[in-house]
């Protein structure tokens, strides 16, 4: 059976990461999306997603248009894969030896170089390969660039119809149902007492099927149930807006703002909450933090979401303690279970408690309330 790439180039890594996260939700879904430099456009990037199956060319059109990217090329390849994959410590080290990897010929059809995690320093460099690469060429790279022998594979056959299946099927929260349009009709079953909010597989990027808008799914449903009814509520870096939603749907009398700091996000915020019958119920905002004058004057807020990064979360204590009101709770994620003491200590610094702590996978999410 025959695999295939779909390749398109964008400007922009707020754009790049946007489109590649609606293309993760695709269906069928892609095995792997992808960004690399594009060496022939200043601020360029290529984005290249990995299908087991031919992918819908009239969706990838959709999707080009949509974010302004060029038009796909879909290429059909052979349907083995050999991956070579090492870790090496700091970022320089690891694009310059992924730079080398993409200079090998046959040339590798995907080439990347990521941070792990975990507060090592080090840095994961993989490649991919229709044809077994070359094990002595590779081991000369790895030693001149100061890596780990690389670990050479084949990717086993998967049923991938069946993964797909099982990654995009609804998120149950506590009474918070996430779902795509594909299961609308699961959505339509579902009694009195339960809240379905549908977000859409083709633009989504925070689902609800990833442990850090899980857990923050299920802490503000705990709360709910604990009798919290927040009056003011803040999204920050909301995604698709699934949190603002599930605190609208609940609170009706409630104002809810949701922001990112990419206008994209904003727009498929805004359709989602349309999607969702939402209209006039929650206010999206393009904004980095609260560095909105609409945030600020809607200050002080009951209850905070924050479901980004590590780092961005502990830059974020400062105006989150002067955004909160006094007794107002934050729910923060985005963050690794290791991150989580650093993360909490930053909040605590300035004047907020730990309520709780919900460990998801390797993810965390915490509740912490302005004293």
């Amino acid at each position: 059976m025959p695999s295939y790439t779909a390749l398109t180039t964008i400007t922009g890594e707020d754009a790049a990461e946007a489109l590649a996260n609606a293309l993760e939700r695709m269906q069928p879904a892609p095995l792997e999306v992808e960004l690399f430099d594009d060496a022939e456009t200043p601020g360029g990037l290529r984005v290249v997603a990995s299908f087991a199956k031919a992918p819908e060319a009239a969706l990838l059109d959709v999707l080009a248009a949509a974010f302004g990217a060029a038009p796909f090329q879909v290429t059909e390849h052979a349907q083995r894969t050999f991956t070579a994959l090492t870790t090496l410590p700091g970022e320089a080290a690891a694009k310059a030896l992924a730079d080398a990897l993409e200079a090998l010929e046959p040339a590798p059809y995907g080439v990347g170089a990521f941070e792990i995690e975990d507060e090592s320093g080090l840095w994961e460099v993989g490649s991919y390969f229709l044809d077994p690469p070359d094990a002595d060429m590779l081991a000369a790279l790895a030693s001149a660039h100061g890596a780990r022998p690389f670990a050479i594979s084949e990717l086993p056959e998967i049923d991938w119809v069946a993964k797909v299946r099982r990654e995009l099927s609804p998120v149950d929260a506590g009474r918070f149902f996430v779902y795509g349009s594909h299961d609308a009709d699961r959505a339509a079953g579902l009694g009195p007492d339960r809240v379905a909010l549908q977000i859409e597989a083709t633009v989504a990027f925070g689902t609800g099927h990833h442990g850090t808008t899980l857990g923050c799914l299920r802490a503000f449903d705990r709360l709910f149930d604990a009798g919290f009814r927040p009056a003011r509520v803040a999204d920050i870096g909301c995604g698709t807006a699934v949190l603002a939603m599930a605190a609208a749907a609940v609170l009706p009398d409630a104002l809810v703002i949701a922001s990112d700091i990419d206008e994209v996000a904003v727009d498929v915020a805004e359709a989602n909450v349309a999607i969702n019958g939402l209209q006039g119920r929650i206010e999206c905002l393009e904004a980095a933090g609260f560095a909105h004058p609409r945030l600020a004057e809607a200050a002080p807020y009951d209850l905070v979401f924050a479901n980004i990064l590590k780092g961005p979360l502990i830059e974020l204590a400062p105006p989150m303690a002067a955004h909160l009101g006094r007794g107002g709770l934050c729910i923060l994620s985005g963050l690794l279970v290791v991150q989580a003491e650093a993360v909490t200590a930053a909040y605590v610094a300035l004047g907020h408690d730990l309520v709780s702590r919900d460990d998801i996978g390797e993810w965390s999410t915490l509740v912490l309330r302005r004293v």
